[in-house]
């Protein structure tokens, strides 16, 4: 092995060790990337409120089926003028989810829904600072008109969800502070 070998194998050996550090390098880069990414979608997350149904209170005379799209688990069936607890061994309740497009698209599944006789009447859903309900949806099976709830609506805390029907406007609902 000739002088001019050992130093073409040094020159390949430092290249080849200076691509490798480059690529651990570009390797921490990006995981410390995609970790920061996570972070920070894990702190939004962490950081929104959440409003809690613990309880739902029918005051019609039908069965209302209370239907967490969101998370299955929470649905109930509620016998006419009565009241049930959501409490789980997941959560002290029913949490309502977030529809806000576009950070919180695809209502189909971002919402509870209040359906009587096989029909949903109420469609319940949180965005931005307050829950809003609607009795319909569009073609495209979104809220037709969003109604900001009644009674104590502003996002965040425990709720009692009441279920009403008015002769003469149909069904709706609206929350109060839920009982300590």
């Amino acid at each position: 092995m000739s002088n001019d070998d050992i130093t073409v194998w040094k020159v390949i050996s430092t290249v080849v060790k200076g691509v490798a550090k480059t690529v651990e390098i570009a390797g921490t880069g990006v995981s410390t990337a995609v970790g920061g990414v996570q972070r920070s979608a894990s702190a939004v997350r962490d950081s929104m409120p959440v409003t809690e149904i613990t309880t739902v209170f029918n005051t019609t005379d039908k069965i209302v089926k209370f239907v967490n799209k969101e998370t299955p688990r929470d649905s109930k069936d509620i016998l006419g003028q009565s009241a049930i607890v959501l409490k789980s061994e997941h959560t002290a309740g029913a949490w309502v989810p977030w529809f806000d497009p576009p950070l919180y698209d695809g209502f189909e599944r971002r919402h509870i829904a209040v359906v009587i006789d096989e029909v949903p009447a109420v469609y319940i859903w949180q965005k931005g600072d307050f829950v809003y309900w609607t009795n319909r949806l569009d073609s495209t099976g979104k809220p037709a008109k969003a109604y900001k709830m009644s009674g104590i609506t502003h996002v965040g805390g425990a709720r009692t969800l009441v279920i009403r029907n008015d002769p003469e406007t149909g069904y709706s609902a609206f929350m109060t502070a839920a009982p300590s």
